[in-house]
Formats: structure tokens, sequence, C-alpha cells
């Protein structure tokens, strides 16, 4: 898969997240290639099952970060709403909330893992 069938995909703004990395796509490719090495999405899933509110905000807040810098925009946007959830106290959405941060991660893994 091409760096651009996998931005497609994964609705990847390329032209503005190459511009992130210095306009230098080897080193854009080079940072998606560490995304499976992110412990953040695994420290996330660990805070949500222990119902750690803090550190789920926390490890949302730094995988949006993470994804937007990347321009993996359904991580970000999904990351997003967890934070959102616990800072308005809704805690009870933050399970169906997690499942849709979670397909959008393992869909960036997989596709990312896709690319020649």
């Amino acid at each position: 898969m091409t760096l651009q069938e996998a931005a497609a995909v994964l609705h990847i703004d390329l032209e503005s997240a190459v511009v992130r990395f210095g306009g230098n796509e080897g080193l854009y490719r080079r940072f998606l290639g560490k995304l499976a090495q992110d412990k953040t999405f695994a420290q996330l899933e660990e805070a949500v099952n222990t119902g750690d509110w803090e550190s789920v905000e926390r490890a949302a807040h730094t995988l949006k970060g993470v994804a937007a810098n990347l321009g993996l925009e359904d991580v970000r946007a999904a990351s997003d709403a967890v934070v959102q959830a616990v800072r308005a106290g809704d805690t009870a959405a933050v399970a169906g909330l997690f499942r849709e941060v979670a397909l959008a991660f393992r869909t960036a893994l997989d596709t990312l893992g896709q690319l020649t």
C-alpha cells in the first residue's frame, strides 16, 4: 500500500501532515512507523478498564496529540470525545467512546502496517 492509499483510508490530509515534519516525507513515514511502539493507547486502555478517570483523561489527551501530529483524524476525534466526556463528568459514556478509539487506532495500525 502506498502512503497516498493509506492516507485515503485513514483520512489523513497528507500534505498538511508532511509539512508538520518539515516537508520531509521520509521522516513522516518513520514517525508513522513508530505508532505501534507508542504506549499511550495501552495506558488509555488500562485506565478505562480500572476506571481511573484522571489517567483516562491524560492518556486520551496525549493520544489525541500524537494522532493530531500524525494527521490521524479518526484517532484524534475519537480520543477527543473521550477527553470531553471525562471533563464533562460523563464517565458512563467512556466505555463506548473508548471502543471507537480502539477501532480507529487498530485500523491505523493495520493500515500503516501495509505501507510499502
